[in-house]
């Protein structure tokens, strides 16, 4: 066919746009142009390169005007052709095929020989396929090539990706061209992009755990401190770092519209994109250890965040702010979530670690109309329930926190025991004990192994008076000894501090004798 199948075109232009700046020569010749695709995809963005084209068809000349498209066109037969001038890349996009494996071998060898690299795209499924258009040449000879066969057959293939029907492959010419060199190019590159809005205490060590990132996206939705003050220190001292920092208004405020306008002033040249707030920082050495995770086929990551609390107690969990620079649009007035376009592969980096500085909280009365709107656009999500509830507990409404609970407890893919937590704290704000019990209880029989909710009750029966109740309840959370790092972990149950308690327990529970540890 003299078009192309759109499979593994993203792989190509994003290596293309790479190694053609190495090549001793550029330029470009397309065997087999058919329609022209790779003019289309390339031309306009390398004003500067020369483009050859092979094209055995002539009709095809015509039909989808080449001349204009090359600034050399030829009606050769590649088996035949002889490459009186060395190109930097050399297109074989939907050839192969059309010959026999033996001269399809040839043919890579001769154009590897006269370029810095070959790029292959080629069915490697059962593909017959008969003339098209009146032309002979679009005849598969050898239809049935695979994956495993092409990288047995050609030598010196060093990238390979497999999308649908299609494998894409880029042999080096290692007369030419450095593997370490290339490899290099090959890797991703990396943004990191943030909002911020009085964060003057944060940006200096934010900034100074990003820097190594290829691009630095900040965006300004409204300080009135000295944050951009910190941002111009930190530009004066590191000028080497490609840092830009833009202020944007959004009204109504959205944080799903916030973060998709600080996403596209990314570089479409971007990888991947490294999504944060401006109280976090990332670990030493983190680029490194992202790239060597980094895969072109998968799109997001997760990666472990440390929450750091006052008196530096610490909460760990998993999240997936990382992701690749296409294929995703941010979503929800609040608490906004990071949707894929399509369906998704996703990578666990465990020692991949962000460092979140967390400042007191206070009630944030104006959330409440956010997260009202989100519920009204998708009023299916019970994580945006879970977070209205908590404000109106804040805000002393406890009533409709209640109903918000029991509406995220209706939805499917809850978390049941946060949100019976959720609902005994509620209940314990307007002094319901045996309701609030009766949630704890609850909350405690959906993680019948974890230490946390006994904690929580045990806490709860020293504020009632209750005082042998709640040692018995630490003592049964002392047999829960694997402690797991995500929403549910709480600190106090697992560091001195339960020790303490224990002790101080057991002197308030009037017991004689005994041992406390026993």
């Amino acid at each position: 066919m003299p078009y192309s199948s759109k499979s593994g075109k993203a792989w190509i232009e994003r290596l293309v746009m790479r190694f053609i700046t190495i090549c001793d020569h550029d330029s470009i010749l397309d065997v087999g142009a058919g329609a022209g695709t790779y003019s289309d995809l390339f031309r306009a963005r390398l004003p500067h390169t020369h483009f050859t084209a092979l094209e055995i068809w002539e009709p095809y000349h015509s039909t989808f005007q080449l001349a204009s498209k090359y600034d050399v066109l030829r009606t050769d037969d590649v088996r035949t052709f002889t490459p009186e001038k060395r190109y930097g890349i050399t297109f074989l996009g939907d050839v192969l095929e059309h010959m026999t494996k033996g001269e399809a071998l040839e043919v890579y060898e001769k154009l590897l020989a006269a370029s810095d690299f070959v790029f292959i795209s080629i069915p490697i499924i059962k593909y017959p396929q008969d003339s098209y258009m009146g032309n002979p040449y679009e005849k598969h000879v050898k239809d049935d090539w695979t994956h495993e066969e092409v990288l047995a057959t050609f030598p010196h293939i060093a990238f390979s990706h497999v999308e649908q029907e299609i494998g894409a492959y880029v042999g080096v010419n290692p007369n030419t061209q450095s593997l370490d060199t290339v490899t290099k190019l090959y890797g991703p590159k990396i943004a990191v992009y943030a909002l911020f809005d009085d964060n003057e205490a944060d940006l200096g060590a934010f900034l100074h755990s990003v820097k190594a990132a290829d691009q630095i996206v900040l965006c300004d939705t409204g300080s009135t401190d000295g944050s951009n003050e910190v941002v111009a220190r930190f530009q004066a001292n590191n000028p080497d770092v490609n840092l830009s920092v833009y202020p944007i208004c959004v009204t109504p405020f959205r944080f799903d519209d916030a973060r998709n306008t600080c996403l596209s002033l990314v570089s479409p040249e971007i990888d991947l994109c490294v999504a944060l707030h401006a109280n976090e920082t990332l670990m030493e050495g983190w680029r490194d250890l992202l790239a060597a995770h980094w895969t072109y086929e998968s799109p997001r990551y997760r990666y472990m965040v440390k929450k750091i609390g006052p008196e530096q107690r610490f909460t760990v969990k998993w999240h997936d702010w990382i992701h690749s620079r296409r294929g995703y649009t941010w979503k929800l007035p609040i608490h906004e979530v990071l949707q894929p376009n399509d369906p998704e592969q996703v990578t666990s980096i465990a020692d991949l670690w962000v460092y979140r500085k967390e400042h007191n909280r206070r009630s944030h009365e104006n959330d409440i109309p956010m997260l009202e709107q989100s519920l009204k656009e998708f009023g299916n999500y019970w994580k945006t329930w879970s977070y209205l509830a908590a404000e109106y507990m804040h805000n002393n409404r406890q009533m409709e926190a209640l109903q918000a609970v029991n509406r995220a407890l209706a939805l499917p893919g809850n978390d049941s025991a946060y949100l019976y937590q959720l609902q005994f704290s509620i209940f314990r704000e307007l002094g319901s004990v045996d309701q609030a019990l009766l949630s704890l209880n609850n909350a405690i029989s959906h993680l019948p192994n974890r230490r946390e909710p006994h904690y929580i009750k045990a806490m709860y029966m020293h504020q009632l008076g209750r005082h042998l109740e709640a040692f018995l309840a630490l003592k049964e959370a002392e047999t829960k000894t694997e402690r797991v790092f995500d929403d549910h972990d709480h600190p106090a149950a697992w560091d001195e501090e339960f020790e303490q308690w224990k002790a101080k327990l057991w002197s308030l529970s009037g017991i004689e004798g005994g041992n406390a540890s026993e």
